[in-house]
């Protein structure tokens, strides 16, 4: 473990004499005073002008999450089959940068894209957790409920108050990644807030 650790570290460091770390700003110094103020001392101000953005940001993440939502737990109820299985793998493999790149072709540079773009990948991921929640969940309430009870009341009443606290925080932590998700793609000309993020870089 010693010598991969050691053999990796040589490599590292081998890299970083071909690596571009040239800093290409004149007054480097200057530049991280900006932005340590800017930090420090935010002009709220600009949220009006970014409002617009901000809205479709927030949108995009809580479209794409409620389409995924609804896809992952019909394919979370399906998962034991082996296509599923593979299906959800292959499009939760894919980040959604790249299905923007895949969808552009489709439905063009527009809303419907980014919120795509969010949701495919979004439902393979919910398929899986779920899946994997619903297989780890108690089955002693099941046990309580009468012995001709329907698919329907058994999950009902004895699955769903088991695995709702899980599903609802996992769920919450997805619209937060999903809200990045959305942050980014404006990177690549969507209309929230990583176009402006993108237009001040430069």
């Amino acid at each position: 473990m010693l010598k991969a650790s050691l053999a990796f570290l040589a490599v590292a460091l081998f890299c970083f004499i071909f690596a571009d770390i040239e800093i290409t700003t004149l007054d480097p110094g200057f530049e991280f005073q900006r932005m340590i103020g800017g930090a420090l001392t935010p002009d709220f101000s600009v949220l009006i002008e970014f409002r617009i953005a901000l809205l479709n940001t927030v949108t995009f993440a809580l479209c794409g999450i409620f389409i995924s939502f609804v896809f992952g737990t019909v394919l979370a109820f399906m998962f034991h089959f082996i296509v599923v299985r593979l299906f959800c793998a292959s499009i939760r493999a894919i980040h959604e940068i790249f299905w923007v790149f895949i969808l552009l072709p489709v439905v063009g540079l527009n809303p419907i894209c980014g919120v795509l773009a969010i949701a495919i990948p979004y439902s393979g991921i919910f398929a899986k957790v779920y899946a994997e929640i619903l297989q780890e969940a108690d089955e002693k309430p099941l046990k309580g409920l009468p012995p001709k009870s329907n698919p329907i009341s058994k999950f009902v009443y004895g699955v769903l108050p088991v695995v709702y606290a899980d599903i609802k925080n996992y769920t919450a932590y997805r619209f937060e990644c999903a809200l990045r998700s959305s942050t980014v793609l404006g990177f690549i000309g969507l209309p929230t807030l990583g176009f402006y993020l993108e237009t001040a870089f430069r």
